[in-house]
Protein backbone atom coordinates (compact mmCIF):
# COMPACT_ATOMS: atom_id res chain seq x y z
CA UNK A 1 0.00 0.00 0.00
CA UNK A 2 1.16 3.73 -0.61
CA UNK A 3 -0.61 5.55 2.01
CA UNK A 4 -1.22 9.63 2.01
CA UNK A 5 -2.62 10.81 5.43
CA UNK A 6 -5.50 13.12 4.72
CA UNK A 7 -5.08 16.61 6.08
CA UNK A 8 -8.72 15.95 7.87
CA UNK A 9 -9.59 16.03 11.51
CA UNK A 10 -12.09 12.73 12.47
CA UNK A 11 -15.05 13.00 14.05
CA UNK A 12 -17.52 10.71 16.32
CA UNK A 13 -20.85 10.53 16.23
CA UNK A 14 -22.48 8.82 18.89
CA UNK A 15 -26.39 8.32 20.14
CA UNK A 16 -26.55 9.54 23.99
CA UNK A 17 -27.88 7.79 26.34
CA UNK A 18 -31.93 8.16 26.86
CA UNK A 19 -33.21 7.96 30.16
CA UNK A 20 -37.20 7.82 28.92
CA UNK A 21 -37.39 3.96 28.35
CA UNK A 22 -39.61 4.26 25.80
CA UNK A 23 -37.07 5.90 23.35
CA UNK A 24 -34.58 3.54 21.51
CA UNK A 25 -30.65 4.89 21.16
CA UNK A 26 -29.68 2.53 18.81
CA UNK A 27 -30.55 4.41 15.12
CA UNK A 28 -30.12 7.80 16.69
CA UNK A 29 -26.93 8.34 14.98
CA UNK A 30 -27.28 7.55 11.56
CA UNK A 31 -30.94 8.63 11.73
CA UNK A 32 -29.59 12.07 12.25
CA UNK A 33 -26.82 11.81 9.67
CA UNK A 34 -29.61 10.23 7.14
CA UNK A 35 -31.75 13.44 7.47
CA UNK A 36 -29.27 16.02 7.77
CA UNK A 37 -26.66 15.12 4.85
CA UNK A 38 -27.03 14.91 1.44
CA UNK A 39 -25.65 11.20 0.48
CA UNK A 40 -27.04 7.65 1.89
CA UNK A 41 -25.09 6.88 5.01
CA UNK A 42 -23.57 3.74 3.39
CA UNK A 43 -21.96 5.83 0.59
CA UNK A 44 -18.05 6.26 1.15
CA UNK A 45 -18.53 10.17 0.28
CA UNK A 46 -21.02 12.43 1.99
CA UNK A 47 -21.51 16.05 2.19
CA UNK A 48 -22.96 18.65 5.28
CA UNK A 49 -24.99 21.61 3.05
CA UNK A 50 -26.68 25.00 4.22
CA UNK A 51 -30.69 25.12 3.30
CA UNK A 52 -29.29 27.07 -0.09
CA UNK A 53 -27.42 23.53 -1.12
CA UNK A 54 -24.24 25.07 -0.45
CA UNK A 55 -21.29 23.26 1.09
CA UNK A 56 -20.62 23.17 4.71
CA UNK A 57 -18.21 20.56 4.99
CA UNK A 58 -17.06 17.80 2.49
CA UNK A 59 -16.51 14.33 4.38
CA UNK A 60 -15.83 10.73 4.04
CA UNK A 61 -17.74 8.27 6.45
CA UNK A 62 -17.71 4.76 8.26
CA UNK A 63 -20.15 3.15 9.59
CA UNK A 64 -19.26 1.74 13.10
CA UNK A 65 -22.87 0.99 14.25
CA UNK A 66 -26.16 2.58 13.99
CA UNK A 67 -25.08 3.98 16.96
CA UNK A 68 -21.78 5.09 15.64
CA UNK A 69 -20.53 6.49 12.66
CA UNK A 70 -16.88 8.48 11.78
CA UNK A 71 -16.42 10.92 9.98
CA UNK A 72 -13.16 12.63 8.18
CA UNK A 73 -13.69 16.24 7.48
CA UNK A 74 -11.22 18.71 6.22
CA UNK A 75 -9.58 20.32 9.23
CA UNK A 76 -10.30 24.12 7.58
CA UNK A 77 -14.29 22.95 8.05
CA UNK A 78 -14.72 21.67 11.75
CA UNK A 79 -14.90 24.81 13.57
CA UNK A 80 -17.96 25.65 11.10
CA UNK A 81 -19.69 22.58 10.63
CA UNK A 82 -19.80 22.14 14.53
CA UNK A 83 -21.05 25.55 14.96
CA UNK A 84 -23.46 23.97 12.50
CA UNK A 85 -24.37 20.94 13.79
CA UNK A 86 -24.67 21.88 17.26
CA UNK A 87 -28.46 22.81 17.66
CA UNK A 88 -28.87 19.75 15.29
CA UNK A 89 -27.11 17.64 17.37
CA UNK A 90 -29.02 18.45 20.68
CA UNK A 91 -32.17 17.84 19.18
CA UNK A 92 -31.67 14.32 17.75
CA UNK A 93 -29.81 13.48 21.24
CA UNK A 94 -26.10 12.09 19.15
CA UNK A 95 -22.77 13.49 20.92
CA UNK A 96 -19.73 14.93 18.37
CA UNK A 97 -16.49 14.68 19.61
CA UNK A 98 -13.13 14.24 18.08
CA UNK A 99 -11.69 10.58 17.43
CA UNK A 100 -8.33 9.32 17.84
CA UNK A 101 -8.45 7.98 14.34
CA UNK A 102 -6.34 9.36 11.16
CA UNK A 103 -7.55 8.57 7.62
CA UNK A 104 -5.12 7.81 4.91
CA UNK A 105 -6.05 7.03 1.35
CA UNK A 106 -4.15 3.97 -0.55
CA UNK A 107 -3.02 5.56 -3.87
CA UNK A 108 -3.01 1.55 -5.03
CA UNK A 109 -6.47 0.67 -4.35
CA UNK A 110 -7.95 4.25 -3.89
CA UNK A 111 -9.67 3.27 -0.58
CA UNK A 112 -9.48 5.09 2.53
CA UNK A 113 -7.94 3.34 5.33
CA UNK A 114 -9.07 4.29 8.96
CA UNK A 115 -6.64 3.96 11.58
CA UNK A 116 -6.25 4.56 15.53
CA UNK A 117 -2.34 5.03 14.57
CA UNK A 118 -0.14 7.78 13.01
CA UNK A 119 2.87 7.72 11.01
CA UNK A 120 4.62 10.20 8.36
CA UNK A 121 3.84 10.18 4.96
CA UNK A 122 5.48 7.87 2.66
CA UNK A 123 3.91 9.83 -0.64
CA UNK A 124 5.30 13.33 -1.93
CA UNK A 125 2.83 16.12 -2.43
CA UNK A 126 3.70 15.92 -5.97
CA UNK A 127 2.74 12.47 -6.46
CA UNK A 128 -0.61 12.83 -4.32
CA UNK A 129 -1.16 15.96 -6.12
CA UNK A 130 -1.12 13.81 -9.43
CA UNK A 131 -2.67 10.84 -8.14
CA UNK A 132 -5.39 13.35 -7.30
CA UNK A 133 -5.91 14.80 -11.07
CA UNK A 134 -5.83 11.66 -12.73
CA UNK A 135 -8.83 10.26 -10.33
CA UNK A 136 -10.89 13.71 -10.02
CA UNK A 137 -9.84 14.00 -6.39
CA UNK A 138 -10.32 17.63 -5.18
CA UNK A 139 -9.53 19.14 -1.97
CA UNK A 140 -11.80 21.38 0.22
CA UNK A 141 -9.85 23.94 1.07
CA UNK A 142 -7.66 23.83 -1.79
CA UNK A 143 -9.87 23.33 -4.57
CA UNK A 144 -13.01 24.43 -3.85
CA UNK A 145 -14.20 26.24 -0.70
CA UNK A 146 -17.05 26.30 1.74
CA UNK A 147 -20.21 27.85 0.35
CA UNK A 148 -19.67 26.40 -3.31
CA UNK A 149 -22.94 24.83 -4.61
CA UNK A 150 -22.52 21.34 -4.46
CA UNK A 151 -23.38 20.25 -7.78
CA UNK A 152 -20.98 22.43 -8.79
CA UNK A 153 -18.29 20.42 -7.16
CA UNK A 154 -19.64 17.06 -6.82
CA UNK A 155 -22.51 15.84 -9.17
CA UNK A 156 -23.00 12.61 -8.09
CA UNK A 157 -20.39 10.90 -5.58
CA UNK A 158 -21.93 13.27 -2.61
CA UNK A 159 -25.57 13.63 -3.54
CA UNK A 160 -28.27 10.94 -3.51
CA UNK A 161 -31.31 11.67 -5.18
CA UNK A 162 -33.11 9.25 -3.79
CA UNK A 163 -32.71 9.18 -0.43
CA UNK A 164 -35.35 11.62 0.62
CA UNK A 165 -35.65 15.24 2.76
CA UNK A 166 -32.10 16.78 3.41
CA UNK A 167 -31.23 19.85 4.32
CA UNK A 168 -30.44 21.65 1.15
CA UNK A 169 -32.15 19.22 -0.95
CA UNK A 170 -34.66 21.42 -2.54
CA UNK A 171 -31.83 24.06 -4.64
CA UNK A 172 -29.89 20.64 -5.19
CA UNK A 173 -32.77 18.64 -6.83
CA UNK A 174 -34.19 21.91 -8.40
CA UNK A 175 -30.84 22.16 -10.50
CA UNK A 176 -30.42 18.25 -11.10
CA UNK A 177 -34.00 17.78 -12.61
CA UNK A 178 -34.68 21.21 -14.10
CA UNK A 179 -31.31 23.02 -15.16
CA UNK A 180 -27.92 21.87 -14.89
CA UNK A 181 -25.02 23.59 -12.62
CA UNK A 182 -23.60 26.98 -13.80
CA UNK A 183 -20.03 25.59 -13.70
CA UNK A 184 -18.33 23.05 -13.13
CA UNK A 185 -14.89 21.69 -11.57
CA UNK A 186 -12.63 19.97 -13.61
CA UNK A 187 -9.26 18.69 -14.41
CA UNK A 188 -7.95 20.44 -17.27
CA UNK A 189 -4.17 21.92 -19.13
CA UNK A 190 -3.71 24.74 -18.71
CA UNK A 191 -2.70 25.38 -22.49
CA UNK A 192 -6.54 25.00 -22.73
CA UNK A 193 -7.38 27.16 -20.26
CA UNK A 194 -8.51 30.88 -20.43
CA UNK A 195 -6.06 33.23 -19.14
CA UNK A 196 -8.44 34.32 -16.30
CA UNK A 197 -9.00 30.31 -16.22
CA UNK A 198 -5.51 29.59 -15.88
CA UNK A 199 -4.88 32.17 -12.99
CA UNK A 200 -6.98 30.74 -10.93
CA UNK A 201 -6.11 26.84 -11.84
CA UNK A 202 -5.36 24.83 -8.37
CA UNK A 203 -3.39 21.80 -7.72
CA UNK A 204 -0.89 22.78 -10.85
CA UNK A 205 1.66 20.24 -11.44
CA UNK A 206 3.24 18.78 -14.48
CA UNK A 207 1.60 16.09 -16.37
CA UNK A 208 4.58 13.67 -16.69
CA UNK A 209 3.11 11.22 -19.69
CA UNK A 210 2.52 15.06 -21.40
CA UNK A 211 4.52 17.97 -19.77
CA UNK A 212 2.09 19.90 -20.14
CA UNK A 213 0.50 21.80 -17.02
CA UNK A 214 -2.47 20.82 -15.37
CA UNK A 215 -5.11 21.75 -12.54
CA UNK A 216 -8.20 21.97 -11.54
CA UNK A 217 -9.97 25.09 -13.08
CA UNK A 218 -14.08 25.86 -12.52
CA UNK A 219 -15.48 25.51 -16.01
CA UNK A 220 -18.60 27.37 -17.40
CA UNK A 221 -21.56 24.49 -18.47
CA UNK A 222 -23.55 25.90 -21.57
CA UNK A 223 -26.92 26.87 -20.56
CA UNK A 224 -29.21 24.01 -21.26
CA UNK A 225 -32.25 24.74 -23.18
Amino acid sequence: MRLYKLPDTVLSIKALKISSADQKTGDLASGFLNGITSNIIDAPLNAFLNQHGRIIATFRQKKISDDEFLISVPAIAVDNLLKHLERYAKLAHVSIAPSPHNTFIDLDSSQIVWASEDHANSISEEEFTLYRLEHNVPLMGVDYQADEFILNVHEHDHVSYTKGCFLGQEPVAKVHNRAQPSRKLIVQFEDQCSPQDAAKMTSKIIDPKSGRLKGFIFSPLPHRK
